[in-house]
């Protein structure tokens, strides 16, 4: 078979792909839940200190002479964030994935992973050539019975989940898995990709815990900061493990210097307003989700994260709404297989402090209008 018929037996099946600009319409799929990519504060401070620097690209790995002392200041921040002794930044967060579990693991190894974690941990994971246990989502005696009947056979142990699941909007049983890490001498990685700034500093603020020693916390700068890359906070040792380890930061170009002010200038504002956004956020994703349940659209029922899913079932369906709300102005994009399982697609909305009143109110009209 060449391309050419796989790419249409991909559109037979309700899976092509393509990239699209989107103009004119509004957007309620992103990431940016607190519309740092769009601030005001954000976007001059970046300005200012561009003109001072007079340099844009890294121009070279960290491993070379990409690293700068801005680099290290924005690791701190994150560090501080987390409660953690140290951080390493990347330049995207599927590249953190991807370096961080090719670093920790190999053939002695094991990853337990949630079965709705990310794909960049389930890629990471396979490079790693560590074994891979998964547990069902979010089941904790399913969790419990891999580990008691595999734990023994290898040298560490690693629990990993998404602290916010990014399609289902759902969060990690964190008490639960601190408690199991602890019986069977495991670590456990959290990816707060989702959760950084979103239900507060992340799962173990939300939680009112610090992370032990045993913890590696993963996340991204595309999210709430509103920016790109990506970066793991953990204990000094196994950070230095990690610089000396994952391929991904080894052999990549460093983060750009834009990416880094902007994130460094959203870390501080995140920091000085950080219960009003969580509280603001958490009453925008209420009243989205108002407008979704009052047309019997079948989502979720809790408020605390800002993703809410729109569970359609059927590829071909979901595409025909996606369709239609863009002939209303709206932008919502359908999630299909392989990101959720197949005959399980969904439109993924999103809340986001970047809407005004007006953008909700065209929201409402257009999920009306379906019903007419």
């Amino acid at each position: 078979m060449d391309f050419e018929e796989e790419l249409e037996y991909i559109k037979s099946q309700k899976l092509y792909r393509k990239r699209e600009t989107i103009e004119n319409k509004r957007i309620f799929c992103s990431n940016d839940y607190l519309g740092m990519s769009k601030n005001k504060e954000v976007i001059e401070y970046v300005i200012e200190k561009l003109r001072k620097t007079n340099t844009i690209g890294a121009t070279a790995s960290s491993l070379v002479n990409g690293y700068t002392k801005y680099h290290k200041e924005l690791e701190f921040m994150l560090s501080k964030l987390k409660s953690k002794e140290d951080c390493i930044v990347f330049p995207s967060g599927y590249s953190t994935n991807i370096g961080l579990f090719q670093a920790l693991g190999n053939e002695e190894d094991a990853f337990y992973s949630d079965e709705l974690n990310h794909a960049s941990i389930i890629d990471g994971i396979r490079l790693s050539k560590a074994s891979k246990y998964i547990y069902q989502h979010n089941n904790i005696n399913h969790l419990f019975e891999l580990l008691k009947s595999s734990r023994q056979k290898h040298r560490r142990a690693y629990i990993v989940s998404d602290s916010v699941f990014s399609m289902e909007g759902d969060l990690t049983r964190l008490k639960e898995l601190i408690d199991i890490s602890k019986e069977f001498e495991a670590y456990i990685v959290i990816d707060e990709a989702h959760a950084t700034g979103t239900i507060g500093k992340g799962i173990y603020d939300y939680f009112g815990l610090l992370p032990e020693e045993n913890i590696i916390i993963m996340g991204t700068l595309s999210k709430a900061i509103g920016s790109q890359g990506g970066f793991v906070c953990a204990k000094r040792s196994i950070v230095e493990y990690i610089v000396n380890k994952a391929r991904s930061y080894i052999f990549s170009t460093a983060l750009g210097l834009p990416m880094v002010f902007a994130s460094i200038k959203a870390l501080e504002l995140i920091e000085e307003n950080l219960d009003k956004y969580k509280d603001e956020l958490k009453k925008r994703t209420k009243y989205m989700l108002d407008i979704i349940k009052e047309f019997n659209f079948q989502t979720k029922e809790d408020f605390t994260t800002p993703i809410i899913p729109i569970k359609v079932g059927e590829e071909d369906k979901a595409l025909k709404l996606r369709d239609k709300l863009l002939e209303n102005g709206i932008f919502i994009q359908a999630i299909r297989y392989p990101t959720v399982p197949k005959n399980k697609a969904i439109l993924r909305l999103t809340a986001s402090l970047s809407y005004s009143s007006e953008d909700l109110e065209i929201l409402y009209e257009a999920f009306k209008s379906l019903k007419n």
